[in-house]
């Protein structure tokens, strides 16, 4: 039962290893293009934060954590956004999960209202989170589920976080 159990977490853990260098490029890009617009300066691509996304993602990926933020001892001073998507197979956003999930949080901009954060818990808090002026550095990465067909788990993590009570985006 073991031998089973490690043999699938290795097989999923090699298909999340690496982020499509196409998806990761594109959804920085799409991120940069919306700071920009802003006057936020472009976010830099950090391999840390990467690989800090990673185990989280493979943590959901594998049934071992639900989905949820990772806890602040796995992410210390790090921001972070989540996304969880089921698709077809002929989806794109099956093959370009980054892309998606930047797609939908950055949506969130529509609903926010210029507010300063007040409670952590606002509906755009994944919209500012990546559009945070402070915050420099992202990396991000996904893993497919082992327990659902389609379904991909994507993770951001950003360094200064945002976020803060008190506070505005930008």
């Amino acid at each position: 039962m073991y031998f089973f159990r490690m043999l699938g977490f290795l097989a999923m853990s090699l298909a999340a290893l690496v982020v499509s260098a196409d998806d990761r490029q594109l959804a920085l890009d799409k991120i940069n293009l919306a700071r920009q617009a802003k006057g936020v300066p472009s976010l830099t691509w950090n391999p840390d934060l990467a690989a800090y996304a990673q185990f989280w993602a493979n943590q959901m990926g594998s049934d071992a954590q639900p989905f949820a933020h990772a806890p602040l001892q796995y992410r210390p001073h790090q921001g972070e956004t989540i996304y969880e998507h089921q698709s077809g197979h002929c989806d794109a956003a099956f093959d370009g999960p980054l892309q998606t999930a930047v797609h939908d949080w950055l949506l969130e901009g529509s609903i926010y209202d210029g507010q300063p954060i007040r409670t952590g818990q606002e509906p755009w808090l994944h919209w500012s989170q990546c559009m945070w002026s402070g915050t420099t550095q992202i990396g991000c990465a996904r893993a497919y589920s082992i327990s659902g067909p389609y379904k991909v788990y994507s993770v951001c993590r950003f360094l200064p976080e945002g976020n803060v009570i008190g506070q505005k985006p930008f």
